[in-house]
């Protein structure tokens, strides 16, 4: 595990300490941050540990503060809380995704953490590992074949013919309402599909842990699987809308 991996894991478990406080200020909205969407306290709080922990390695280029400068060339590319309408509703699915990338962009090492299982995905360029928080043991993660039943289709509720044509091809799909942490979970999923333009800050570090599965990345969806079959069905289906 590398230092960058470490870091990461420890600022998740501060993070994920003070955010189980639910605190009012938490939920406070704040300015639109550097992804277009309004900050909450929540949001600057993540940045905040995060940035504290990161910065000694690298500069952060955050969804909330945009750039910050710190050590060297290397650039973080930073989502500190994915899902933060499902934390204001205390929904338990929320986390974040972190990517450490060289200055050309290319990702060196990536990382999401689930802040509700305390859990997380990371890859430091040699395969994808599963840990728990805190980080005592890992394991890989390999192809193999999964029981799982759904896949993930993040926006959804802004497809609805996509949606409806999943259904009558029986692809049956869940809508989480945390795209970072849902690029993770393609790992075991059956898919996840994105409906929309998805933001570097949502998708490097997913993309990084995803790049041995099947990847259909167009500007209107992203689309991944580890089932090649499931991967052509959908890809006929959004081609056709």
């Amino acid at each position: 595990m590398s230092d960058f991996i470490k870091a990461v894991i420890e600022a998740s478990q501060h993070i994920i300490e003070i955010l189980s406080q639910r605190k009012p200020e938490h939920m406070q909205a704040h300015q639109i941050g550097a992804g277009g969407d309004i900050s909450l306290g929540a949001d600057l709080l993540s940045e905040e540990i995060f940035a504290k922990y990161l910065l000694p390695i690298a500069n952060i280029d955050s969804e909330e503060s945009g750039y910050l400068v710190g050590k060297g060339d290397d650039v973080i590319i930073l989502d500190p809380l994915d899902g933060s309408d499902n934390y204001i509703s205390n929904i338990p699915y929320y986390g974040a995704s972190v990517a450490l990338c060289a200055s050309s962009g290319e990702t060196k090492e990536a990382i999401i953490i689930n802040f509700c299982s305390q859990s997380a995905y990371f890859d430091t360029g040699d395969g994808v590992f599963f840990t728990k928080i805190p980080a005592r043991t890992t394991a890989p993660i390999t192809p193999k074949q999964s029981l799982s039943k759904c896949g993930i289709f993040e926006k959804a509720y802004s497809n609805p013919d996509i949606a409806k044509k999943l259904f009558e091809h029986s692809i049956k799909f869940r809508s989480l309402g945390a795209s970072a942490l849902s690029l993770a979970y393609a790992q075991e999923s059956n898919f996840m599909l994105f409906g929309g333009k998805i933001r570097k800050y949502d998708a490097q570090a997913g993309l990084f842990l995803s790049r041995h599965l099947w990847i259909n990345h167009c500007e209107d969806f992203l689309l991944v699987s580890r089932n090649k079959q499931i991967f052509d069905m959908i890809s006929k289906i959004i081609k056709k809308d």
